[in-house]
């Protein structure tokens, strides 16, 4: 039987083999993005698409030295009026049957853009709706709460930042194997961090499953993973959590911090890394729950210490994973009293579109 756990202990091993595979699997993105000169990359999704996609959008800045925007796929539908043929345009989801994300890839498409469909099943209703639909290598995920899709997405745009980078002369093959070789790392450390990430739970089991309030707060690349880690957990455990860039969380969310709340903090071990740490130490102040993830050895069984020393976009791929492992634990405690009634709010709005039987995964 698949299980939330079982889809995260998959995930290293799906990382790398995406990563060793990078070149076919992102060349038919690549040789569009190559085909003119782009000054912006828009990627549309909602959900935990969003989230992965927001994993990976500094890196693909940095490398590829254009703007680079995720947006919510009905907010683009609605809101977006400036089209400029010189934007190349994303829209991921899974199941490739998100109505929205189909909507606002048809809406990109009929304005004159480049429209590029990612899902998990090129032969879902996606297809109809973009230039071209692509499999971004999550391999099967039956489970909804998705885990191993959020960071194989991640690393799909990263994947084509560098076959991308390479290809318009902004990377050296040096420079992109250095890349590669921190990637490959990575696949390591994600397997170390889901068995340290176990230990450090069952350390604090007693208050990671009585979340009654939580606070994530991430900042740069990691924000994207607070993101990720707060709906993860409201959406498999029932309790409230949000995610805050980590200094904002001073400017008004920390007014509601007390004694019953929980306050998670990702050290993205950027330039504010120090400043993480003095918000851990500061954060006691308002209540006892709160814990860390670094790479720091901080003894204290509050604190997650991953061993690592990778470029912080990468540190991404990691750090989402304690968040899957407290919401996997969490869901087995938890059962949902309104859940048929929230299926049927759910197919009322036509979130998505009925499935065909052509799916292999969600």
């Amino acid at each position: 039987m698949e299980t939330m756990m079982g889809y995260i202990e998959e995930s290293a091993a799906q990382c790398r083999y995406n990563i060793e595979h990078a070149s076919e699997l992102v060349r038919p993105a690549v040789d569009r993005y190559t085909q003119k000169a782009y000054n912006r990359i828009l990627i549309i999704a909602s959900g935990s698409s969003y989230n992965g996609s927001c994993l990976a959008k500094y890196f693909v800045e940095k490398i590829l030295k254009v703007r680079t925007e995720v947006v919510t796929s009905f907010t683009f539908n609605h809101y977006e009026t400036i089209f400029d043929e010189q934007t190349f345009v994303f829209g991921a989801g899974q199941s490739g049957r998100s109505t929205n994300t189909n909507d606002a890839l048809q809406k990109a498409r009929d304005h004159g853009l480049t429209a590029i469909g990612l899902t998990g099943n090129v032969e879902s209703v996606m297809k109809d709706h973009c230039d071209l639909c692509l499999n971004w290598g999550m391999g099967i995920e039956k489970i909804g709460f998705v885990t191993k899709g959020v960071v194989t997405l991640g690393l799909y745009y990263m994947l084509f930042a560098i076959e991308a980078g390479k290809a318009k002369g902004l990377l050296s093959p040096a420079e992109a194997e250095s890349y590669y070789e921190q990637l490959r790392q990575a696949c390591g450390t994600m397997n170390q961090t889901v068995e340290k990430a176990k230990v450090w739970y069952a350390a604090n089991e007693e208050e990671l499953t009585d979340l009654k309030r939580v606070q994530i707060l991430g900042y740069g690349p990691n924000h994207a993973v607070a993101l990720e880690g707060a709906l993860k957990i409201a959406e498999t455990t029932g309790h409230a959590a949000t995610a805050y860039e980590m200094e904002e969380f001073l400017h008004g969310p920390s007014i509601e911090t007390n004694a019953d709340r929980t306050v998670i903090i990702v050290d993205s071990l950027g330039e504010p890394s120090e400043r993480a740490i003095r918000m851990y130490e500061s954060v006691h102040e308002l209540t006892s729950r709160v814990y860390l993830i670094t790479n720091r050895v901080i003894k204290d069984p509050k604190v997650l210490t991953i061993d690592h020393h990778l470029d912080e976009h990468f540190s991404v791929l990691f750090n989402v994973i304690p968040f899957q492992i407290i919401s996997a634990m969490g869901r087995d405690k938890w059962v949902n009293p309104l859940d048929e009634a929230r299926k049927r709010m759910n197919e009322f709005m036509g979130s998505k579109a009925p499935k065909t039987g052509n799916e292999i995964g969600l």
